[in-house]
């Protein structure tokens, strides 16, 4: 009988397929390197691919999601975690202005291929940031998508390759054609993806991890 596998291990394995099949991808986060996370879901994934592709930040939330959307228009794909929900309001400008809206204000010349990550909940039981379900923000902001898979397979089958295989619908009621910023968040863990694929910008070689 096969063992069971956790959501956490899910989304372990998927960003694990992900850093392996794109040098582009890049994880980045408070404390998801040398710690693996705050639920450990990326640990190991430094040792693997090196501190460079699993990379520690400073705790500023905007200021990680802004680095993010620069590497992303720069042509990584950077995947952010941040380590509960409510934690990621400091950066909702960024998101709301900037994730969201970049691909229509550039008329489609520049996408950004990025995941943000957010855990809530995860039987932590504190009531102050850590228990927060502020999806409906992002569900009600043109550009962005919310997706909360229920099963364990669910990060691995629509996850596994989170910053190019999940399809974007072609287009939506505000014109921002393919673009799109999903969610995922388990009982403890989750991810907000924009999966639309992004064109090298044309001031910018190929860039490489």
């Amino acid at each position: 009988m096969q063992a069971a596998v956790t959501m956490v291990e899910a989304l372990r394995a998927a960003l694990h397929d992900a850093l392996a099949d794109d040098e582009r991808v890049v994880v980045l986060g408070e404390d998801v390197g040398r710690l693996g996370g705050v639920f450990r879901v990326t640990d190991g994934l430094a040792d693997a691919f090196g501190a460079h592709r699993c990379q520690d930040t400073p705790a500023s939330e905007a200021g990680i999601v802004g680095l993010a959307v620069g590497m992303a228009m720069a042509g990584y794909r950077p995947v952010v975690e941040m380590q509960f929900d409510a934690f990621a309001y400091p950066a909702f400008e960024q998101i709301a202005s900037h994730v969201a809206k970049m691909r229509n204000r550039t008329r489609g010349a520049v996408g950004l291929p990025m995941v943000i990550r957010v855990p809530y909940g995860g039987g932590i039981g504190a009531v102050e940031h850590h228990s927060d379900s502020s999806e409906a923000y992002y569900a009600h902001t043109a550009g962005l998508k919310v997706v909360t898979p229920a099963t364990v397979p669910t990060p691995t089958r629509c996850c596994g390759r989170p910053t190019r295989s999940c399809s974007a619908s072609p287009s939506d009621s505000t014109g921002l054609g393919r673009t799109s910023n999903s969610r995922c968040a388990p009982k403890g863990s989750a991810r907000r993806w924009r999966d639309a694929p992004a064109p090298t910008p044309r001031w910018s070689p190929t860039v490489r991890p």
